[in-house]
């Protein structure tokens, strides 16, 4: 018998929450983000993409770590 997957699991924190910054910066949060840490400070990534599966991980373990869609 297969695993119901709970409320928690269906859940994608990260996913919630790129969806919010990108509401908060009308599509710009990406393009800000990479602006100030890559470009400013030098960094090898903005960190957008392992904010959202460290999130995405928290609630739902079994996330397969595809961060480069936005899914509610």
């Amino acid at each position: 018998m297969a695993k119901k997957n709970t409320l928690k699991e269906k859940i994608k924190l990260g996913d919630w929450v790129e969806a919010l910054i990108h509401v908060i910066t009308l599509g710009y949060g990406t393009h800000l983000a990479t602006f100030l840490m890559v470009d400013l400070l030098g960094r090898d990534s903005c960190g957008c993409c392992e904010r959202k599966e460290w999130l995405n991980r928290l609630t739902n373990p079994s996330y397969d770590g595809k961060c480069n869609r936005i899914e509610l």
